[in-house]
This record gives C-alpha cells, sequence and structure tokens, in this order.
C-alpha cells in the first residue's frame, strides 16, 4: 500500500528507547489517515499485534530496510506490504539498536495522534519531540485503541 498524495499522510516516527537492560529498542511508530487506518489495524492484528499495554508481542510483522531508508511494513507473512512515501531515513543509532536486536517495536496509532508537532513540524529539538510523541500517544493509549508488536528486521 503506497501513500496517495491525494489523501491524508502516513507519518513514521522513528525513535529509539534505552532499556534497563540490553541494548536499546528501535521503535516505528505509524498513524495513516482515516481512509486507510481500518485496513492497516486488521493487517496488524492478524500479524498477531495487540493493544499496547505491557509487553509488545512477537509478530509475523517484519519492517524492511534499505540503508538508512525504511522501504516497507510486511504483515500477515508478507502478504500485505505497507509502502511509506516518502520513505523515512532512520538514524544511525536507529538502525544500530534495530540491528543489535534484529527487530523493531512497531506502533500503530490512530488517525489524529499527532506524531508531529503540527505547530513547527521543522523542530529539530529531539527533546521537544520526544515529549510530544510521548504525550499524544501517552493520550491514544488511554483511550485504547494503539496496537503494538515486534517486527523482525530485514535488511535489503
Amino acid at each position: 500500500m503506497s501513500e496517495d498524495h491525494d489523501s491524508e499522510p502516513t507519518v513514521w516516527a522513528l525513535t529509539v528507547q534505552e532499556q534497563p537492560i540490553g541494548p536499546p529498542l528501535a521503535e516505528a511508530f505509524i498513524e495513516v489517515g482515516r481512509r486507510w487506518h481500518g485496513e492497516l489495524l486488521t493487517h496488524a492484528l492478524e500479524s498477531g499485534f495487540l493493544l499496547a499495554a505491557g509487553e509488545a508481542p512477537q509478530s509475523t510483522a517484519m519492517v524492511v530496510m534499505r540503508g538508512p531508508l525504511v522501504e516497507r511494513l510486511l504483515f500477515v507473512g508478507g502478504r500485505q506490504s505497507w509502502e511509506p512515501v516518502p520513505k523515512p531515513a532512520a538514524s544511525p543509532e536507529w538502525r544500530t539498536a534495530a540491528r543489535e536486536r534484529g527487530e523493531v517495536l512497531v506502533v500503530v496509532v490512530p488517525p489524529g495522534t499527532c506524531l508531529v508537532d503540527e505547530d513547527d513540524p521543522d523542530d529539530e529539538d529531539p527533546q521537544n519531540e520526544a515529549t510530544g510523541l510521548v504525550r499524544s500517544i501517552g493520550e491514544a493509549c488511554d483511550d485504547g485503541v494503539v496496537l503494538h508488536g515486534t517486527a523482525a528486521l530485514a535488511l535489503v
């Protein structure tokens, strides 16, 4: 599924979360427009995602990377593909965390979650971005509409 530029945008936010034990965790937050949200939820659930509470379950999903770019997210054993346009570039820290674990925590959030600060989309202060992201995700989790699961990492 490639994004249609005439529709609502798909937003990918790639973050790294330090862990008390072991390597950091690469996270991919995905927000699609209302038109595609139901289909994305269906694919995530069919791949083993659950409501975001507690530990994320292992899923059959796969994050496919080509160099620093996220090429696609595969669901349902590779039968469903979600391709971001434009392809998000992952930081060296994110790529290292994903490679060390061999997986990515994928979080599917509902439309309107605001993964980027709409007041200042060019704000490059990581602390501001992280604070806004945590607030938006927390509100969506409180509403019980966030799914999560771990996806294998594939480098092509």
